[in-house]
């Protein structure tokens, strides 16, 4: 589970409700969240190429959207901020993680200022944003990351 994910989600929520993940890799925030009493739903790149576009779902909206080191991949991240806006209900949060772009490591050229006014155009208020370092230990990669991370809320 992502921590500061998990921080955030603890800060925010006084019970559980229903998340999408969007860009859920290995599905492991998914399953955490579950245990926890969350209903959840997810997507991935590997599986869905297309999350820019709107999410189509049984059980919307959502009370949580997040997503991990995804947009930075994403072609078109005005349409991605408007599927995430339209899949929260009122007052619902969005949470972001992605690689600033003073990383070394990755090749993001995102920035905070530009992530704040794709939400603000998008409709989103209460934004708040961090840049902080992160050593990432996983195999194959033992390096540290400038992590952008930015919620707002609907």
């Amino acid at each position: 589970m992502n921590l500061y994910l998990k921080k955030f989600i603890n800060e925010k929520f006084v019970k559980p409700g229903k998340a999408l993940d969007l860009g859920a890799g290995d599905f492991s925030d998914i399953a955490y969240l579950k245990l926890s009493g969350w209903k959840c739903e997810g997507v991935d790149l590997a599986t869905d190429v297309n999350l820019e576009n709107h999410f189509i779902s049984k059980d919307l909206p959502f009370d949580l959207v997040y997503s991990n080191y995804v947009i930075h991949k994403i072609k078109n991240k005005k349409q991605f901020i408007q599927t995430i806006f339209d899949n929260l209900k009122k007052e619902g949060w969005l949470f972001l993680h992605t690689f600033d772009e003073t990383d070394k490591n990755s090749e993001s050229n995102i920035t905070t200022d530009y992530l704040k006014q794709l939400l603000t155009r998008g409709g989103f208020k209460n934004i708040t944003s961090k840049i902080f370092d992160y050593y990432d230990d996983e195999k194959g990669h033992k390096h540290w990351h400038k992590i952008l991370e930015i919620s707002g809320q609907k």
